[in-house]
């Protein structure tokens, strides 16, 4: 119940008598704080006691998980300029802690405490600091100062993180976390860091530079993470979590140009239907030229490489059943038109000098496209004594058409399509008086694949074969954290696992091969079932309320599966999974009164069976083979802090060093010629934030970064070595101007500043070749917010 500020004067002040600390389990979205402290009165069965004006105009952050009462309002009022206090066990009064003022202007901004990081990365809500796991979390607004909308966006700032596009589609990034992942991208092989949407796994690398629309925050997990993430996440995990409904109406349009033509827009609109049902529907669109230009205008339909043409759109539902059943649906739908990646050649007579940013392209360009669309629907209930239950279902698909041109000697058409189900129930809750915190889970994963590919080196020199294929997975998985009664309650022992049962089954249908004995119409195919047991123990110890320290011991493991691009007798054998064991040690922190936030962490991971891809002759052919143990060494650092109210500081660092402890092909082990690639020894970024204060018009933002990477190598082999790169990234921000309705706010941006020449990828197809990274672009953002 919610009284008016008017009963104020009846009621005994008497702040000590509060309620016991029982927690509730409550979801909650970001919306206006007068919607949530009425949702919370019902929700605890409280009196709230506040004025209309006092809270008109504030809002209060998405507040999921559990917590007591003075958790949640604590949380609520953050940063607000109001107070609460317990009026006997079920009356909570708020106060403005200071007067309000008629403003000439905004107030100047305030430097002080850093901001604080709400993360779900263990299936509850709680605080970056308070997670013993390694992890990089991206907000609303960071999401819009690094332009982050899709996999491809992280490039450069998270510590051992590497994404390029994949050789033979830029729809597909090759993603490395911590020196592992994998080097190709097909619909019988899985990736080695899982990639996920509001908790629902994405089955296949092709699509993911598809922009996803909607976004509210992004969680890069680093590490193994076997127990509630599952299988294929031997490397770590990534979870893109879009925004959901709420009831209040609120407007967004953004609109964006910059150089090499680019143009876009992006709308969001969230509106109530009714007092428990509610609606969100965003759009985006752009279009870029491409930065390398195909000159070929005898043949139809050409592209320039590197074009790229973006739209995606969502419409999300959310119903609320009376106060314990909340239901959530969506919709999506993602288009990627684009003009492929483009390899020149850096070795032998026909090498180009610095960047090529022309060709004649003889054998043309054509333009690819990826389709993805999904649907799905989470129930969220609210049982007794606080647990949630949580089912997700969900469905998607793939439609793409891929064309290449490798260096103008072939070019390669490519056409995967995938389906995919999944379903999850999720069971978070507390017992023992909230000394052990829970999370108990079913998972099912269930996908149909097909993919179609010609390589034509000529009309009489072709390769081409289809493949299709059908995969399952089942799991069960807990994980349960405990909170002795000893040592001051600083001590936290967590242990989880996590069984899994893999099947696939795949049949390739030799359709053409010029290049060897299969004759046209070999058929050959296999089935393979996978069961893997994972567990995971951490220890944390809290030194104070600031400071807290941790030990994790983690598994994971990589489903095996079939290489679609080798001969019929090595797709038959295909490959068993692999797995690793991992060691962290990691420290989180925040000093000076929360002006300084330093997290570290140091690992090892240790690969049995690791699944290595081996490029045969032609180019195209490759087998993967379980042929090395390898071990990888690291440390991170995260660094932020507020050096004065005007200036901020950002910065990480990141030390690698892989190497293969065996490397067995054809009999021969060649661990000591063998390279681990994507694994540079350094990697980091740097950037500075200056807010010098409000001008007559609205706040002034000005950042500046510097990324870099050292030396690395693209593949295993030694000819792939890639020299080392940075650049130097800026943007100035004109925010909270404002207007007779809503609020707008003004960016302008550079990328590579210097417009520096440096390669992302080193191949050999046929000659040296080089994936050079974009050059400088810059651009505008206009957004005005309702």
């Amino acid at each position: 119940m919610v009284l008016p500020l008017a009963l104020l004067a009846a009621l005994p002040t008497r702040a000590d008598d509060r309620p016991a600390p029982v927690a509730q389990g409550i979801d909650l979205p970001a919306q206006s704080l007068a919607s949530t402290l009425r949702e919370m009165a019902a929700r605890y069965r409280l009196q709230i006691v506040f004025s209309p004006e006092d809270v008109h105009g504030l809002h209060s952050p998405a507040l999921q998980g559990r917590f007591t009462v003075p958790e949640a309002m604590s949380r609520l009022l953050a940063g607000s300029p109001l107070t609460y206090a317990f009026d006997g066990r079920d009356t909570v009064v708020l106060k403005r802690s200071r007067p309000r003022q008629v403003e000439t202007h905004p107030p100047a901004a305030a430097g002080g405490e850093l901001e604080e990081i709400i993360v779900t990365s263990e299936r509850r809500q709680a605080s970056l600091q308070k997670t013993s796991i390694a992890l990089t979390a991206f907000q609303e607004h960071d999401l819009e100062r690094h332009r982050i909308a899709n996999v491809m966006d992280l490039a450069g700032i998270v510590p051992s993180l590497s994404v390029i596009p994949f050789t033979g589609s830029k729809a597909a990034p090759i993603l490395f976390i911590r020196g592992m992942g994998g080097t190709d991208t097909q619909t019988t092989k899985e990736n080695a860091a899982g990639i996920y949407m509001d908790g629902i796994p994405i089955g296949r690398g092709t699509g993911l530079a598809a922009d996803i629309v909607d976004l509210e925050r992004v969680e890069v997990l680093r590490g193994p993470q076997g127990t509630l993430y599952g299988r294929n996440t031997t490397a770590g995990a990534i979870n893109f979590i879009r925004r959901q409904p709420g009831p209040d109406f609120t407007f967004e349009q953004r609109l964006s140009a910059g150089n090499l033509g680019l143009l876009g827009g992006q709308t969001r609109v969230n509106v109530p239907l009714g007092e428990q049902l509610f609606a969100r529907f965003a759009y985006t669109r752009s279009v870029r030229d491409g930065w390398v230009r195909n000159t070929n205008d005898t043949l139809a339909n050409q592209i320039d490489f590197n074009r790229e043409d973006r739209e995606a759109a969502r419409l999300a539902l959310r119903l609320q059943v009376g106060d314990r059943l909340t239901a959530d649906y969506s919709l999506d739908s993602s288009r990627l038109r684009y003009g492929n990646t483009f390899y020149q050649i850096i070795g032998g007579p026909q090498t180009y000098s610095g960047r090529q940013e022309q060709t004649a392209a003889v054998k043309g360009l054509q333009p690819s496209v990826a389709d993805i669309h999904g649907e799905n629907l989470t129930l969220t209930l609210t049982l007794g004594g606080g647990a949630v239950l949580k089912s997700i279902s969900a469905r998607r698909t793939l439609d793409s058409v891929i064309d290449q041109n490798y260096i103008d000697l072939f070019v390669q058409r490519a056409t995967p399509r995938q389906s995919q189900l999944s379903q999850e129930f999720q069971l978070v809750g507390d017992a023992l008086e909230q000394r052990l915190a829970y999370v108990l889970g079913l998972f099912y994963f269930r996908e149909r694949s097909e993919e179609w590919v010609d390589s034509r080196f000529s009309d009489t020199l072709a390769d081409t074969w289809q493949v299709n294929s059908i995969a399952a997975s089942r799991a069960i998985f807990g994980q349960f954290s405990w909170t002795p009664p000893i040592l001051e309650n600083r001590l936290r022992l967590t242990v989880g696992a996590r069984h899994t049962a893999d099947s696939r089954e795949a049949q390739k249908h030799f359709i053409r091969n010029d290049f060897g004995t299969e004759s046209g119409g070999t058929v050959t195919g296999a089935r393979k079932s996978f069961r893997q047991f994972n567990p995971a123990i951490t220890v944390d110890y809290a030194f104070n309320e600031k400071v807290s320290g941790y030990l994790r011991l983690t598994t994971g493991y990589r489903a095996g599966g079939f290489n679609i691009r080798s001969s019929p007798a090595e797709f038959a054998r295909g490959f068993a999974p692999e797995s690793v064991h991992a060691h962290e040690i990691g420290l989180k922190s925040e000093l000076l009164e929360r002006r300084l936030r330093l997290n570290l962490a140091a690992f090892s991971n240790h690969y049995s069976d690791l699944q290595v891809d081996q490029v045969r002759v032609p180019a195209f052919f490759t087998d993967t083979v379980n042929a090395a143990r390898a071990r990888v060494d690291g440390i991170e650092a995260e660094l932020a802090a507020n050096l004065t109210d005007a200036l901020s500081l950002n910065l990480f660092y990141s030390r690698l060093r892989g190497r293969y402890l065996s490397y067995t092909d054809g009999g021969t082990d060649l661990s000591t010629i063998k390279k681990m690639p994507n694994t540079p020894a350094h990697q980091g970024q740097i950037g500075i934030q200056y807010k010098p204060g409000w001008s007559g018009l609205g706040e002034t933002i000005l950042d500046l970064s510097y990324r870099w990477q050292g030396n690395f190598y693209s593949g295993p082999n030694a000819y792939t070595f890639t020299k080392g790169y940075g650049t130097w990234n800026g943007r100035l921000q004109l925010a909270k101007l404002r207007l007779p309705q809503g609020r707008m706010r003004i960016a302008a941006w550079v990328r590579n500043l210097t417009d520096r020449g440096y390669i992302l990828a080193t191949n050999n197809l046929g000659f040296l070749s080089a994936q050079y990274g974009e050059p400088r672009t810059a651009g505008m953002d206009l957004t005005y917010e309702y």
